[in-house]
């Protein structure tokens, strides 16, 4: 310790003398030279400053020795009794101010500070991860509450850890078994989320997720349809169901369900698997099955009525009956009257045109527009065939589009023809009757829809020879572009609600798309029909996930309002809110500190503005976890 002076005026001299303080000097952590300042003594007027070396002298001593309290006053013999006293009078000071330990706690502060002074030169960034997707996901299965139903079978936890990371990465990344280990191991941060070691993750674990999930699908299925009534209050009045297919790489030998069919994406020649998919309007599951790849779509509608019924009954406020809106395919006779032997009600599309209909006196024209703001008339018929209510729709935009669809048909069928009828003329064309008659066919069921105008000919010459051919043409004058026919056997429906309703159907679409194209459920490579199911069935969990995810944007952003331009606000695909949430990552940060300490920093990064927004819509936290580790002194 030692004295420092300042001249300063004395108020009470009236004149300019020292003012002293007391000081402590130090090096700090880092070796910085530090002063502080422990009393200010103030103006000292009865002693030398020999004396007052002294005094600090004696309390250093007194600081350094505080332990051997028996050998002060041995010290302190060697001083004369005014330094003494004073010695002890500025000691009980510092006592009674709690300044003898400021040094000691500026020392602790420093290294504190130098601790977080970082090196520049030694910063390291390693196994960066994407986190982003991975969390929106395991928070999202969290709330379906997916790993407690999991545990509540019996599962262990390291098995249900296996699972959610397996299932996680399948909606973030969509891909095969095999690729999902490496990019669990690579790429993803979905370990740490968990908290479940590297070495859990193995070939064996991650082929059977899929099927232990596959083995509890009926449970399953139903848990979430619960669930997501729960949480959603959904009504349930409004059943849409549809059909889609998905084709296979390789032969398929050892598959008795996979089988040639008419293929959603044209692949005629790959074997296929149907899937068939029954949804409320906010696209959740209440029903799903695969089915043999030929199957006709009205022959799947009846089993998913009794199953549909049977694992998940769809129960509506006010008893009025569910509405199962279906498309033409599958709209036969057959399958309206199971409907209506259930107890369900059918808004379809007329599997025919109707050509006997009559229009009601009092029946009004109600002009709707599209979703491209294009305008279509609505207008209620009867006919006497059966009791249901039918709305004629007419499009002029449809019609529009029909007419030159079937111009450029009428051409292209009389080009063929004219090619046929040429070879037959030419010196080494195709003059066979039978070969000839086989081209016809062909092109006839290329063209149906128009082929059915023409009326050929073709003249045998004795010689199975074609000798001629002629066509003539049978179009009527008065065809109906644009115009078809919505059936329902609910009467008290309005024109514009049983069009709202139909339009629905688009809700089933949006499902197939993101299947398909999000969830990359298109190709199918496993040779089993185990394996195959089960894989479909993983892409359906992770569907349960996206929609679960998207539906609570879409209620978020509806109570939002219009934007400023007064559109409604759209939820975007899943294929672009992972392209969001894959901008946020993990990345661990080694740097040497000023104390030569290896610091040791795994951190995620701040989520961006749109990234930030669909944190905020769907109320969840956006960031998982936060660590700093001090490592070994270099």
């Amino acid at each position: 310790m030692n004295f420092t002076s300042q001249i300063r005026y004395n108020p009470q001299t009236c004149k300019d003398e020292k003012y002293y303080r007391l000081k402590e000097s130090y090096r700090d952590a880092s070796g910085r030279v530090c002063t502080l300042i422990l009393l200010n003594v103030g103006f000292i007027h009865d002693l030398s400053p020999e004396q007052i070396r002294d005094v600090a002298r004696g309390l250093t001593y007194l600081y350094n020795h505080q332990k051997d309290v028996q050998l002060w006053d041995e010290k302190l013999q060697g001083y004369s009794e005014v330094v003494r006293d004073r010695v002890h009078a500025y000691w009980a000071r510092l006592v009674e101010e709690e300044k003898l330990d400021i040094v000691g706690n500026a020392y602790e502060r420093s290294k504190s500070k130098a601790r977080k002074r970082i090196d520049v030169d030694t910063m390291r960034h390693t196994d960066a991860r994407e986190v982003g997707c991975e969390w929106l996901c395991l928070q999202t299965i969290r709330k379906l509450g997916l790993d407690t139903f999991l545990r509540s079978l019996g599962w262990s936890e390291d098995k249900v850890k296996v699972t959610l990371a397996h299932l996680i990465t399948r909606a973030a990344y969509t891909p095969s078994e095999l690729k999902s280990i490496s990019i669990i191991k690579e790429n993803s941060a979905v370990c740490e989320l968990l908290d479940l070691p590297m070495a859990k993750i193995t070939p064996r674990r991650i082929y059977r997720v899929a099927d232990d999930l596959y083995s509890i699908k009926d449970k399953l299925e139903k848990y979430l349809c619960h669930k997501t009534d729960d949480l959603f209050k959904p009504t349930n009045r409004i059943m849409l169901f549809d059909l889609t297919n998905f084709y296979f790489e390789g032969r398929k030998t050892g598959s008795k369900k996979a089988a040639f069919g008419r293929s959603k994406e044209k692949r005629s020649d790959c074997k296929l698997l149907v899937l068939a998919l029954c949804i409320n309007t906010d696209g959740f599951i209440r029903y799903s099955a695969v089915l043999e790849g030929n199957t006709a779509d009205p022959k799947s509608l009846p089993n998913m009525v009794d199953e549909l019924i049977a694992e998940n009954p769809a129960k509506c406020p006010d008893n009025e009956g569910v509405l199962v809106v279906i498309d033409a395919g599958i709209s036969t006779e057959d399958n309206l009257k199971t409907i209506r032997d259930k107890g369900y009600n059918y808004l379809c599309v007329s599997r025919k045109a109707l050509t006997e209909y009559t229009t009601p006196e009092n029946a009004p024209k109600v002009t709707v527009c599209d979703c491209l703001k294009r305008e279509i008339t609505l207008q209620r018929v009867t006919t006497a065939k059966n009791d249901d209510c039918y709305l004629k729709i007419d499009s002029p935009a449809k019609a529009l589009k029909e007419e030159s669809m079937n111009r450029k048909f009428r051409e292209r069928f009389e080009e063929g023809l004219k090619k046929i009828r040429k070879s037959t003329q030419s010196k080494h064309g195709i003059k066979n009757y039978g070969k000839v008659q086989n081209r016809i066919g062909a092109l006839q069921g290329k063209y149906p829809s128009i082929s059915r105008y023409y009326n050929i000919k073709v003249e045998d010459d004795g010689h199975d020879k074609v000798a001629s051919m002629t066509w003539e043409v049978n179009i009527p004058d008065k065809v109906e572009y644009g115009t078809y026919f919505l059936r329902t056997n609910v009467k008290k429906l309005d024109e514009e609600t049983t069009w709202n309703y139909y339009n629905l159907i688009r809700e089933i679409e949006c499902s197939n798309r993101q299947l398909k194209t999000d969830l990359s459920l298109r190709l199918i490579y496993h040779q089993t029909d185990n394996r195959a199911d089960a894989h479909l069935f993983l892409g359906l969990l992770a569907y349960w996930i996206v929609n679960t995810v998207r539906h609570q944007m879409k209620v978020a952003r509806r109570k939002q309002g219009k934007d400023e331009h007064g559109r409604e606000r759209s939820t975007p695909y899943w294929s672009e809110i992972m392209r969001i949430m894959k901008t946020q990552k993990t990345v661990t940060t080694t740097a040497v500190n000023a104390l030569g300490e290896a610091v040791e920093t795994r951190l995620c990064s701040v989520p961006t503005d749109s990234a930030a927004e669909i944190y905020e819509l769907l109320k969840i936290s956006k960031v998982p976890f936060k660590k700093i580790k001090i490592c070994r002194t270099q």
